[in-house]
Formats: C-alpha cells, sequence, structure tokens
C-alpha cells in the first residue's frame, strides 16, 4: 500500500489575511510581545542606567546589547513566516558572524567584563581606587575600559578584563561603619592598632556633614640597622603635624618584617579623593626625611 504525504499550504496573506493569522497566530503573539518588550525595556534600562549615574557612552553601550538581543529574538520569530531554505541561509550567515565574533574575542570579553563592573560595583565614578598596579581617581566606566586619573594627573584607560581579573581595591569608607568598628576596638585590649584607631575616633565624633570619606594606605619600609626608636618618634611628630591637613591624625602600624626589615603601614582619611593626589605626597616625603638623613 503507498503511502500519501499530506502538506499544509500556508495561506497567502495577501489573498486571505485572516487565515494567514490563524495559521501563525502564535508566531505573531510573540512577535507583538517581542516588540513591546523591545520599546518598554530600551527606555525603562535607559532611565535605570541614567538614575545609577553610568556616563551618557557606557548606558548607550548596554541598551545597544540589549537591543541587539530582542532584535536577535525578533528575527527567530519571523524565520517562522518563511520557508526551511531562508532558515538554511540564515543559519550559514550566522556562521560567518560567529566567525566574525571570534576574532573580536577580546574586545567582547572587555564588554561582558564591562556588564560585569556594571552590576557588581565594585567602585564608581569618583571613588579613589587601586586595579592592579594602577592606582587613581575613576573618571569615567565604560563597557569597554575604566578611566583612571592616576596620582601625577595623566589619564590612563584600564580594559575591564584587566578590571575582572585584577585585584580592586577602592579607598571609600563609610563614615558610620569605620566608627562603629572603631568603638568595637576600643573596648579592646590596648594594642598599637586599637591605639590608633582610638585617635581617629576622637576625631570623627566632632566631625559632621561627611557620609563618607576616603581611607588612604600605604607602606614604608626600613631596615632593621635603623634606629627604630627613634623612627617611630619621628613618624608621630610626622603625624601629629600633618592632623589639620586631615579629618583625622594620620597612623601606622607594624605591617610586617621580612628579611631584616621592618614594614610600617600608614593611613590617612581625607573627604574628598583629590586630597589624596594633593596632600598623599607631600606626606610620604615628609615621612622619608628620616631616611634623607639617616638615623
Amino acid at each position: 500500500m503507498q503511502e500519501t504525504t499530506t502538506t499544509i499550504s500556508i495561506p497567502d496573506p495577501l489573498v486571505d489575511p485572516i487565515a494567514f493569522i490563524g495559521h501563525f497566530w502564535l508566531q505573531i503573539l510573540q512577535l507583538v510581545i517581542l516588540l513591546l518588550l523591545y520599546f518598554i525595556l530600551t527606555r525603562v534600562l535607559r532611565r535605570s542606567l541614567r538614575a545609577m549615574g553610568v556616563g551618557p557612552e557606557a548606558s548607550s553601550g548596554i541598551v545597544l546589547i540589549s537591543r541587539l538581543i530582542l532584535f536577535a529574538a525578533i528575527v527567530a520569530v519571523i524565520m517562522a513566516f518563511f520557508s526551511p531554505s531562508f532558515a538554511a541561509i540564515l543559519s550559514v550567515s550566522t556562521l560567518f558572524g560567529t566567525a566574525i565574533g571570534l576574532a573580536f574575542s577580546q574586545a567582547l570579553g572587555n564588554i561582558v567584563s564591562g556588564l560585569y563592573v556594571f552590576a557588581a560595583r565594585p567602585f564608581r565614578v569618583g571613588d579613589y581606587v587601586k586595579i592592579g598596579d594602577v592606582e587613581g581617581i575613576v573618571r569615567e566606566i565604560t563597557l569597554n575600559y575604566t578611566e583612571v586619573l592616576l596620582p601625577d594627573e595623566t589619564t590612563q584607560l584600564v580594559p575591564n578584563g584587566k578590571v575582572v581579573t585584577s585585584e580592586v581595591t577602592n579607598y571609600r569608607i563609610e563614615m558610620s561603619d569605620f566608627v562603629e568598628r572603631s568603638e568595637e576596638l576600643e573596648s579592646g585590649a590596648d594594642s598599637s592598632v586599637e591605639r590608633s584607631m582610638r585617635r581617629a575616633l576622637y576625631r570623627l565624633k566632632d566631625m559632621t556633614g561627611y557620609d563618607e570619606a576616603y581611607r588612604y594606605t600605604f607602606e614604608l619600609t626600613f631596615h632593621m640597622n635603623f634606629d627604630h626608636q627613634n623612627l617611630r618618634i619621628t613618624f608621630e611628630n610626622v603625624c601629629k603635624n600633618w592632623t589639620t591637613k586631615f579629618l583625622t591624625t594620620p597612623n601606622y602600624i607594624v605591617w610586617a618584617a621580612p628579611n631584616a626589615c621592618v614594614v610600617y603601614r600608614f593611613s590617612f582619611i581625607v573627604a574628598s579623593p583629590m586630597d589624596i593626589i594633593k596632600y598623599g605626597s607631600e606626606f610620604k616625603d615628609d615621612l622619608l626625611q628620616v631616611y634623607w638623613k639617616g638615623t
């Protein structure tokens, strides 16, 4: 017995548009929903990014990627209206598009990393940060790179791929959290760390008007041959002289003692990240005067 195959003819939209709509009603519904999402989502996304303080260049890039994703979904739905041969041609062209995309994999990787930076928000524009061996004030965050103003007042573009793979230190602190940690230390034993934090607490309690600040830290290493007792007296005097420049009296702790050396970690708190650039180098120079002169 010979088998017979039946083919379902697709109604001509020009001859019988109602039958055509009835045949593709599900695809048409999906297309309408995707079009609505296309217009609504892009507007909501742009407003949300603006409210988050994202720059215009970065927000335009994120909106563009969202539009491309929705556009690809719309194309996939439209393909259902055409013959399989058209779908095969489109699949071949997609393979070529994938090959081109692989050629730009590094740029695409930076874009993906940029999306991660926007989502995780390890820092924001205006923060003083250290990304790997690069430190300075964040001037702009885009999908491809993060622009950093260096202490020598030059700018450097850090690829977002490096931001994701490097150690990131953000020197911005919440004043309320800092005071709370200081009060917890105040009730403990009388160690050098707690004494330093307590000195900062006394000044912080008198401060008003600052919800956030920047606590910058750096290290100085001195050989054991130095007179460290005299060295610490010098550090104390220098820190007291800089009390009026910073929000609190700078402090220091013994951080490590590797290979016959002692590492001191210093910290100071300022209201603006530009104060780190303005005063940081001069403060270090005062501390190092004891090194230039010798002890």
